[in-house]
C-alpha cells in the first residue's frame, strides 16, 4: 500500500467527506447545541405538573377539610404568609370594647377570651395563636383543658375553637340557652324545644349528634359535661305556687330517662359544675349544692345569711366562694369546697372581694387594694398592687397568673415572703 506523508492513502480518501469528526478538530463556538427544546415536549411537561400539583393540593384539602375555614384561612394567611409577631411580651390590649368576666379564662394554660366583636386567644409572649371576629349580640364563653365553646345566648350561633383554630361552625335549630364541651372534644348545646320547654342535644367530637334529651317541666339554663362527654348534670328553674323552684338533673347519655333529679325550692342556681371525681356542685343563690351522684345524695352548703360576691368553679378543685357580711360587698370571707364536699379552707379577708383563684393549695383574692394569696392555713404569704381596673385574676402556675383590666391583659410573677 502506497503511502503518502504521514497517513495511508484510504484513510485521506475518507476523512474528505465523513460527517463525525473529534472534537479537537472543531471550533469551541460549535460545540453548543443549536436545536431548541420542542415546545410540545415543555407544554407536556407543565401540564403533568400542574395536574400533580392540584392533585395534591386536592388530597390535602380532602385530608384536612375540616379545617378550611375562613378564619383558619386567615390565621395561616396572618401568620404563616406574612409573617406576623409572634408577641412582644405583656401587657396585651384588649380586642374589642368590653369582655364580660366570664368570658376570660385559661385553655391549655393561656389566656382565651370572647369580646363582644372578637374571639382571641394569646400565647405566652402576647401574640395571637388567633383573633377571629363574631357577630353574635350576647357572647358566652366555655373553656376546658384543650378546646372553648363560643355559643350566642338567645341566638343560634355557636363555634368550637382549640388554641390555635376553629374547628367548627354552625347554628343550632333554636335558640340557645346553655352549652358545654369536655376535653375529649365532645360537646352539648341546650335549646328552645319544639314541642317541650327546653332541649338538650349532645354531638361527637366529629360533630355528629350523639343523645337528645327533652325537659317539660323546668327551663333549663345550666349544663356541664364530665371529663369524658358520657354523662352531664343541668340545672334548670320553673314556677311553683307563687315563687319558683329550681331542678338539678344528673344525665347519662346511656339511658333514655334521667339518673337523679333533685328539686330545691325559692333559690335560683347560677352555675353547675361535673367534677373530675364524678360528683357535682351548683352554686345558688343562698346556697351552695354539693351531689353525690355515686350515692344519689345531696348536701346543701348555706351560705348562712351573707351575699354570694364572687366564686369560682374548677373541675380538678371544687369550688371558691366569696360570701359578705354586708349587701355592699364588703367584709368578706371566703371559702373553699373542695371534690369531695367538705370545707377546707375558710378565713376573713376584712376587705372586698373582686375574684378568687386556686393553685397548688394556694388561694389568691384580688380586693381593690391588690392581689393577696393565703396558704391553706389562712396566712398571707404573698402581696402585689394591681392597676385599679383590675377585674379577675387566673393562676398559671403556683408562680404566676393573667391579670384581666378593663383594657388589657397582663402577665405578673408572683413573689412570695
Amino acid at each position: 500500500m502506497k503511502r503518502k506523508k504521514g497517513r495511508y492513502q484510504h484513510n485521506d480518501k475518507k476523512a474528505v467527506n465523513r460527517k463525525y469528526m473529534s472534537y479537537e478538530d472543531v471550533p469551541i463556538q460549535d460545540y453548543e447545541d443549536t436545536e431548541p427544546v420542542p415546545k410540545n415536549l415543555t407544554k407536556k411537561f407543565l401540564k403533568v405538573f400542574l395536574i400533580l400539583f392540584l392533585a395534591v393540593v386536592a388530597l390535602l384539602a380532602v385530608m384536612n377539610i375540616e379545617y378550611l375555614t375562613p378564619e383558619n384561612i386567615s390565621h395561616w394567611f396572618q401568620y404563616d404568609l406574612l409573617g406576623k409577631s409572634e408577641g412582644n411580651g405583656y401587657p396585651v390590649n384588649l380586642s374589642g370594647t368590653n369582655i364580660n368576666t366570664n368570658n376570660f379564662d385559661l385553655m391549655d394554660g393561656v389566656p382565651v377570651y370572647c369580646s363582644d366583636t372578637s374571639v382571641v386567644v394569646l400565647n405566652s409572649n402576647g401574640g395571637e395563636y388567633q383573633n377571629n371576629q363574631h357577630a353574635f349580640a350576647n357572647p358566652t364563653l366555655k373553656t376546658t383543658s384543650g378546646y372553648s365553646i363560643i355559643y350566642n345566648i338567645g341566638a343560634t350561633g355557636y363555634k368550637i375553637i382549640d388554641k390555635k383554630n376553629t374547628i367548627y361552625s354552625a347554628s343550632a335549630d333554636k335558640n340557645i340557652f346553655s352549652a358545654d364541651i369536655c376535653s375529649k372534644g365532645v360537646y352539648a348545646i341546650l335549646t328552645q324545644g319544639d314541642d317541650y320547654l327546653a332541649k338538650l342535644t349532645v354531638y361527637r367530637s366529629d360533630n355528629l349528634e350523639k343523645y337528645t334529651y327533652s325537659f317539660a317541666d323546668y327551663y333549663v339554663n345550666n349544663i356541664s359535661l364530665n371529663k369524658d362527654g358520657s354523662r352531664a348534670v343541668v340545672s334548670g328553674v320553673s314556677a311553683k305556687n307563687g315563687g319558683f323552684i329550681s331542678v338539678i338533673y344528673v344525665l347519662d347519655f346511656s339511658q333514655n330517662s334521667y339518673l337523679q333529679k333533685y328539686e330545691i325550692d325559692n333559690t335560683y342556681i347560677y352555675e353547675i359544675c361535673y367534677l373530675d371525681n364524678g360528683n357535682a356542685i351548683a352554686v345558688g343563690e343562698n346556697a351552695a349544692y354539693y351531689i353525690n351522684i355515686n350515692d344519689s345524695k345531696k348536701s346543701d352548703i348555706s351560705y348562712n345569711k351573707q351575699t354570694l360576691t364572687s366564686y369560682t368553679l374548677d373541675r380538678s378543685s371544687g369550688l371558691l366562694l366569696s360570701l359578705s357580711t354586708n349587701p355592699d360587698g364588703r367584709e368578706c370571707n371566703v371559702s373553699r369546697i373542695n371534690p369531695d364536699g367538705n370545707i377546707d379552707f375558710n378565713l376573713n379577708t376584712g376587705t372586698k372581694v373582686l375574684s378568687l383563684d386556686y393553685c397548688d393549695d394556694k388561694i389568691a383574692v384580688l380586693t381593690p387594694s391588690g392581689i393577696k394569696i393565703y396558704d391553706n392555713s389562712g396566712k398571707i404569704i404573698s402581696t402585689s398592687e394591681v392597676p385599679s381596673d383590675t377585674r379577675k385574676i387566673c393562676f398559671i402556675n403556683s408562680d404566676s397568673m393573667y391579670i384581666l383590666g378593663k383594657s388589657e391583659v397582663s402577665k405578673a410573677d408572683i413573689k412570695y415572703k
